[in-house]
Formats: structure tokens, sequence, C-alpha cells
């Protein structure tokens, strides 16, 4: 077991031996267990009802799959490219995203616990009724245009992220740890209301909020 922290949160995350995991090719049907996969394509593929345990999957191309209701425990995913990808019904624990694409991604109820998504681009991805069960990081992800709604993230933890013009909407992130990022352009004031953050925020959040409520500013300077 690996253990990283993001902020004051400690994340969990799988110790993956490749002399101890079979190699797999893609695509693969059902389960996945202790296996290595880094061949083969899974485009559009359809995914129901599975469990993907202890598995290393790198440099696949995942574009457009349908993933309903899978359990995922200590797996790694590495560089896999999960873009206009439909995950409902996901249970995430102790999974590690790295440089992974989820770009138009549509993430749907969903539990996640101990998961860490690093160096991934979930621009214009949608997260629905979207729930941290258990520590969950985001580190030097981009999130433009991310869209996340019905979620309660009150154990998240976002660092060096590029939340650009990304909105929540009716969500519940009391708890959640939003220090070291730029939140002058995020929308959706009322689901940040219990979150951390840290002194050099505060200007961008101001300009977040005034363009939230609509304020208009008008008079001399002083």
């Amino acid at each position: 077991m690996v253990l990283r922290t993001v902020h004051d949160i400690d994340i969990e995350l799988p110790t993956l031996h490749p002399g101890e995991l079979e190699p797999v090719t893609a695509p693969w049907g059902g389960n996945l267990n202790d296996a290595h996969v880094q061949t083969g394509r899974a485009i559009r593929t359809t995914l129901i009802d599975a469990r993907l345990r202890r598995a290393h999957l790198e440099n696949l191309d995942l574009n457009g799959v349908v993933w309903e209701d899978v359990t995922v425990s200590g797996c790694r995913f590495d560089k896999v490219d999960f873009t206009a990808a439909r995950l409902t019904g996901l249970s995430l624990e102790r999974v590690h995203f790295v440089n992974c694409k989820l770009t138009w991604a549509h993430l749907a109820e969903s539990k996640l616990s101990n998961v860490l998504f690093e160096g991934c681009r979930l621009d214009a991805a949608t997260f629905d009724d979207v729930t941290t069960a258990g520590p969950t990081g985001f580190v030097g992800c981009v999130l433009v245009n991310t869209v996340l709604r019905d979620c309660v993230l009150d154990r998240a933890a976002m660092q060096g992220c590029r939340l650009r013009q990304m909105s929540f909407e009716s969500c519940d992130l009391r708890g959640a740890d939003l220090r070291g990022n730029q939140l002058s352009e995020v929308s959706g004031m009322s689901s940040l209301r219990g979150v951390t953050i840290e002194p050099a925020q505060l200007p961008g959040l101001t300009d977040a909020v005034m363009r939230d409520l609509g304020v208009i500013v008008r008079g001399p300077k002083g």
C-alpha cells in the first residue's frame, strides 16, 4: 500500500508488482483480476456488473466505453483514454488515475474512496450524484468547463488544478479542501459553503462571488 497526502487528507493507493499480474489484451469480458492490460483497444465497449481487482491498465483507448455497476478496487490506470465514457454506478476504492483523459466523460451515481486523479484531463466532464465515501484527491488536473451536480464531496481535496469555468450545481462540499487553486472563474458559490481555502485565494473568490450574484460596482475607487 502506498500512502499519498493531498493537503490534510491521506489517500491509500494500491501497490502493484508487474511480476504478479497476468498479461491480458483489451477488450476483455467480465471481471478482471490480478491483470496487466497494456495492449489492445476497447472503444465503445460495454461492461456491466463487473469487478476489476488489482489490475494495472495503461496506454489503452477506452474512448466511449459504457461501464455500469462496475466495482474497481486496488487498480491503477496509466494514460488511459476515457474520452466520452459513460460511467454509471461505479464503486471506486483505492484507485489511482495517472495522466488519464476523461474529457467529456460522464460519471454518475458513483462512490469514491481513496481515489487519486493525478495529472488527468477532466475538461468538459460531468459528475452527477457522485459521493466521496472516503478521501479523494485531484492533483494537477484540468477541470475546465467541468460540471458537478448533486455531488457530496466532503472528503475531497484539490491541489494545483485548472478550474476555469468549472460549475457546481446543488453540491455539498462542506469539508472539501480547495487550497492551491484559482477560484476566480468558478460558479455555483452556494455549493462552496464550508470549504477550506487560503488567504491568497480571497481576491479570486470575491470575483467569483460577485459575478455569481450579478453584483454591479459603480462609483469612484477609494
